[in-house]
């Protein structure tokens, strides 16, 4: 049996995000970056993936604001430095998104600043999400080991903690999500298939 029930990006669930997906609304800076050149942005989050594909983002956007719910950011030291110093970013800080506004496309975002619960009209060409992913494991739990992401726990050879069950793609305990890789753990797990089976 091989495993691949993907997953998908944490969405925010306010209004306007269903609206203006792949109007303005992005989950991927991979995917979508450059439909933003020299456009004005914002990246929604503060750990690894948003700092990091912030900094990626500054190669096509004019100006990357990112807002984060916090004072301070949960990703690495390094990638918070790299993200300071960049002088096309700028940081919105213990704010979250509430709604977002516009006509045919993103135009504008409705933010609140958590401590004094007060509104503010932030202007952007588009939006990048990224605060987290959800795997689609809901109905594996119980039966094959997940971590505490709920991921699939494989080995490199894309095996599980079961003999003969593997699992592959965006399902699993891995960095990069992306088509390319998730086509490398199909390919993995189907040798190792064919190999646990002629064994």
């Amino acid at each position: 049996v091989i495993l691949a029930p993907g997953g998908m990006p944490r969405p925010l669930e306010i209004p306007g995000e269903e609206d203006f997906k792949g109007s303005g609304v992005s989950y991927c800076a991979t995917c979508d970056g450059d439909f933003f050149t020299d456009k004005e942005i914002v990246v929604v989050g503060g750990g690894n993936s948003a700092l990091e594909e912030a900094v990626s983002l500054t190669k096509y956007a004019s100006k990357v604001t990112i807002v984060h719910q916090f004072d301070h950011f949960q990703a690495f030291k390094h990638a918070v430095e790299e993200a300071e110093k960049n002088e096309k970013i700028e940081f919105i800080m213990e704010s979250e998104p509430r709604e977002f506004v516009g006509n045919g496309k993103l135009d504008k975002m409705m933010i609140e600043h958590l401590p004094t619960k007060a509104y503010k009209e932030l202007k952007t060409d588009g939006a990048f999400i990224f605060i987290g992913y959800i795997p689609n494991t809901k109905s594996l739990a119980g039966y094959i080991e997940l971590n505490n992401m709920h991921e699939i726990v494989v080995d490199k050879e894309m095996k599980t903690n079961i003999p003969g069950v593997f699992a592959a793609g965006d399902c699993t305990n891995k960095k990069y999500r992306q088509v390319s890789t998730a086509v490398s753990d199909g390919t993995i797990a189907a040798l190792s298939a064919a190999e646990y089976i002629r064994n």
